[in-house]
């Protein structure tokens, strides 16, 4: 039923709110009937028959006021008062569907907003195909996206200020849900006079024993950090950790002005860094890029972007 204000004529205005109890099928009944202008197949159309339809639109040319039809044994037509009315029910109907429409798409994840953190080598790698996917797909969606380091990253998705993170899997899972969407080795990045840097195969990192390194704190990023210490400790050396930063591009920024040299993501690549020479790892190890949220937010955009994320991440490495 429509709530009190629907519509009243007089000569000043042609529509005024009026307290009443007009219902959304009254408005279906006239515009059936004015598009038809006839009584048996607005009835047919509308499934009832031709008397209540007769009684319904009598009832509404009352509670509105106004002649909407001027009829007689031969013919129905509108009145001006009619026209202007269908023109503005049409209106009203219209909303309603677009208000219908819109809920479903709300709760289906096709609209609304999606705040998306990331951490930083993820930006070269996953984020920019994932989100250019994921807008192109829900445009409707009101995408906000905010870089950050793995152990804030968790904070934020615990405290609902984000709703969901592309980060490395999470040290403590308790309360949250993770998929892998993307996988990398990881390889040497080396200042450009290195000996090293002047060959272009794999190496071993126990060839870097001997070398200072840079490394995201283990505060910051646990994930990395015990992937690099334990792909070293298995080749027989404890790196010496000259430098921690908690972004990769600093850390390569920094190879590059010769402070040392680091185990980094291979899509770091498509940095290009000046003075940094990339050589492959033997037996690289490899890390993992997650999509990870609290299965206690209820945004329904959530579960389309994660859709998305597994998608496109699956399509493989970029920097390959």
């Amino acid at each position: 039923m429509l709530a009190t204000h629907i519509f009243q004529y007089n000569k000043r205005q042609a529509v005024i709110p009026t307290g009443n109890n007009m219902e959304l099928r009254h408005l279906h009944y006239f515009v059936t009937l004015a598009e038809t202008l006839h009584f048996g197949r607005a009835a047919e159309r509308l499934n009832i028959s031709q008397p209540p339809l007769s009684r319904q639109i009598a009832l509404l040319e009352e509670e509105v006021g106004v002649v909407l039809f001027e009829r007689n044994r031969r013919s129905v037509k509108l009145s001006a008062a009619g026209k202007r009315f269908q023109h503005d029910a049409k209106d009203i109907l219209g909303s309603v569907e677009r208000a219908k429409q819109n809920a479903r798409t709300a709760s289906q994840g096709g609209s609304g907003s999606l705040s998306v953190g990331f951490m930083f080598a993820a930006a070269y790698s996953v984020v920019p195909p994932i989100t250019l996917a994921y807008a192109s797909r829900y445009p409707a969606v009101d995408l906000h996206l905010t870089e950050s380091i793995p152990r804030l990253l968790m904070q934020d998705i615990r405290q609902s200020t984000t709703d969901v993170a592309l980060m490395y899997p999470p040290v403590d899972l308790r309360e949250l849900a993770t998929k892998t969407v993307f996988r990398e080795p990881l390889l040497a990045a080396l200042p450009a006079g290195h000996h090293l840097a002047r060959g272009s195969g794999p190496i071993d990192v126990v060839d870097l024993r001997d070398e200072s390194f840079l490394i995201s704190p283990r505060t910051a990023a646990p994930y990395i950090y015990d992937i690099i210490l334990g792909h070293c400790k298995q080749r027989g050396f404890e790196p010496k950790i000259r430098l921690e930063t908690n972004y990769q591009q600093t850390i390569v920024t920094l190879v590059g002005q010769g402070l040392g040299v680091a185990l980094v993501h291979k899509s770091m690549k498509t940095a290009r860094p000046r003075k940094v020479k990339f050589r492959p790892l033997r037996d690289p190890p490899y890390i993992e890029l997650n999509v990870t949220w609290d299965p206690l937010n209820r945004n329904p955009c959530i579960e389309t972007f994660v859709a998305v994320a597994e998608e496109v991440g699956a399509l493989g490495d970029p920097s390959a």
